[in-house]
Formats: structure tokens, C-alpha cells, sequence
């Protein structure tokens, strides 16, 4: 068995996929997103018998002088790791430790699929700082019936004064004020512009995600963007005006992306990333999802202990990001997101 860097999207890599579970950030469409995106080298690497690829591993080499140098699968999204058969991965991993452990501060392998969950267990240092919640979808009809009798009220409440439509790539730099102006109220660094034109040229141009917006008095009040891939939608980023959140703009927008993935015959509807005792973990927990373990695993090099980002730890930092006008927000936030991958 070997370990190569897949270069070409390619009769045997496609096989690989139509026969193996696998996800969006899998695919040569979202390599290239994320390599346009942030001007990076977003590698597939695959372990290889007689000729036949087993297993599967997007990587990122992240640098940073502030941040530290890192191995992240996948970086610049929530979810990683790996694809295909289980007697690849260690492999793949012994791989990554002769190549960089000399040089490279850890490697880190996001959670999402979890038939790798006890494997990595067993040869990673496994950390739970996150969750997600991900409702089963059917029948429209049926999926709207498992919903909370209070969110259902609300959804009907915000139809009744919102319009709900798909934001289309002419409407782009609304939903990106909408978006900026979220993530310094978060305390977040925001994606550039380009990133969301990358998102419309890779990702939406090839019906594997669309950006829903809610809008009053024709004025947009919400977006919700997410990929749509495999039968499943998995949500990155949801904003909103929180001047008009007695409209309930966000219930409007995540009920018709919803019954959109309901109607072309989506199986999961994937809420994204959460922290336990938040806002967001509250929020979607009304929707009737299930609640799934999103760990992560790494695989310490130089440090000495995992990262951790603690939000209650950095809350000063938090309050200068949101004074913050938002010019310097936009210019800086893709440098520190690049620099984190995140």
C-alpha cells in the first residue's frame, strides 16, 4: 500500500466516490472553491493497493506566524476527515508524521463522518468542544409535523410579512453587508467577497448549495446559505437583521430551505457547528433535529497541547472586534481566518 497526492479528477476517483460515503468538501469542485478562495494547496491524498484507491484525505497546509503551522482536514470548513475504507487511514496518517511532524506544530482531523470515529479514537487525542444538530428529512408534509408546535407558529407568523427567495449572484453584495455586519456583532472575522463569488461560480453554478434570504418591504433581512451535496444540506452561515427579529426572519428562511431539501428529495438537513449552552444550540434544538457528536482529533507534533478558541476566555477580544469599524473588519478577517483555518 502507498500514499499519493490524487492530482486529477479522473474516471477511478470518480468511481471512488459513487462507491464510497462521502462528502462535499471530498470533491475536485470543492478543492477548487477552497484554493481560489484563500490561494492555498487543497490536497487529496489517498491511500493506494494494486492500483485501487481505498481511502481518502483532504488536507490544508495551514501557516501562520501567529497562529502556528498546521495540517487541517478541512480546514476553512467545520467538518473533515476521511472517505473510504478504514485499513487506509493509518496509512495516510503515518504518512503525515514522517512528512511534517518535524516542522509542523499537530495535525488536526475535523469530525463529520462517523464510521472513523472509534479508529482515530484509538491513534488521536480526541476533543468534544463542539456538537450539531441534523433533522431527518421525508414528506414535507411529514418533516413539518416533527417540527415544535411553537416554531411552527412562528414560521407561519414570519410568511405571513416576509418574502422568501433564493439570493442570486446580483444580489450578492447585500447579502454580504448583511453578513459583515453580522459577524462584527459576533465578534467573528468575516470571508472576503471573493469567497462568496467562488461560492456562486463552484458551488451554486453546480446545484451543490444556494444562499436562502428572507426580505421585508423588499429590504433583505436574513440569509441562510448552506451546501447541498449527497442527499444532504449542511448549513455554514445564517444572519439576520436584529432590528427586525420580531419577524422572525431566521424561522423563515431555514423552514423554506427545509421544505426546498424535503421537495428534491434530501434526506438530512445539517444545522451546522455548536457550542453547548449558546444562543444557536437553543435555537435549533426547537426544530426536533438529533443532537450528534462533532469531535475533532489531533495529533500533536511541536505543541504541547491542543487549540482551543474559548469565546469565555476571550471576551475583551470579542468586545474590540465589535467597535471595530467595519471596513477593518473586511480587510483583515480573511487574513485571520486563512491564518486559523477556519
Amino acid at each position: 500500500m502507498e500514499v499519493i497526492e490524487i492530482m486529477q479528477e479522473d474516471e477511478k476517483f470518480d468511481l471512488f466516490l459513487r462507491n464510497n460515503h462521502n462528502f462535499i468538501y471530498h470533491t475536485f469542485t470543492f478543492k477548487k472553491f477552497i484554493e481560489e478562495s484563500f490561494d492555498c494547496h487543497y490536497r487529496i491524498l489517498a491511500a493506494i493497493d494494486n492500483d485501487h484507491i481505498l481511502t481518502i484525505l483532504p488536507i490544508v497546509e495551514v501557516k501562520s506566524k501567529i497562529f502556528g503551522s498546521k495540517i487541517i482536514s478541512s480546514a476553512y470548513l467545520e467538518y473533515g476527515g476521511f472517505a473510504g475504507e478504514e485499513s487506509g487511514v493509518k496509512p495516510i496518517i503515518d504518512y503525515l508524521q514522517e512528512k511534517y511532524s518535524t516542522n509542523l506544530d499537530y495535525l488536526e482531523i475535523r469530525g463529520g463522518n462517523e464510521k472513523f470515529n472509534y479508529l482515530l479514537s484509538s491513534i488521536m487525542l480526541k476533543k468534544d468542544h463542539y456538537k450539531r444538530f441534523v433533522l431527518s428529512l421525508s414528506s414535507e408534509e411529514e418533516t413539518w409535523k416533527n417540527i415544535q408546535h411553537s416554531k411552527r407558529k412562528a414560521i407561519n407568523r414570519a410568511l405571513s410579512v416576509l418574502e422568501v427567495k433564493e439570493i442570486s449572484l446580483n444580489d450578492l453584495n447585500e447579502f454580504y453587508q448583511l453578513y459583515c455586519q453580522n459577524m462584527r456583532r459576533f465578534g467573528s472575522p468575516p470571508y472576503n467577497l471573493r469567497y462568496f463569488q467562488k461560492f456562486y461560480e463552484h458551488i451554486v453554478s453546480r446545484k451543490m448549495g444556494k444562499i436562502f434570504g428572507a426580505y421585508y418591504q423588499g429590504k433583505l433581512v436574513a440569509g441562510l446559505l448552506g451546501f447541498c451535496y449527497n442527499q444532504r444540506v449542511h448549513i455554514l452561515i445564517s444572519v439576520s437583521d436584529p432590528k427586525l427579529q420580531e419577524h422572525r426572519p431566521n424561522d423563515a428562511v431555514h423552514w423554506k430551505f427545509i421544505q426546498w431539501a424535503c421537495q428534491q428529495g434530501y434526506t438530512e438537513f445539517d444545522f451546522g457547528r455548536v457550542r453547548e449552552e449558546s444562543g444557536q444550540f437553543e435555537y435549533k434544538q426547537k426544530w426536533g433535529p438529533k443532537l450528534m457528536e462533532l469531535p475533532s482529533y489531533f495529533l500533536l507534533w511541536r505543541a504541547k497541547e491542543a487549540p482551543f478558541v474559548d469565546p469565555k476566555k476571550h471576551k475583551l477580544v470579542v468586545k474590540l472586534w465589535q467597535r471595530m469599524p467595519l471596513f477593518v473588519t473586511r480587510l483583515i478577517g480573511m487574513k485571520l481566518r486563512k491564518g486559523l483555518g477556519i
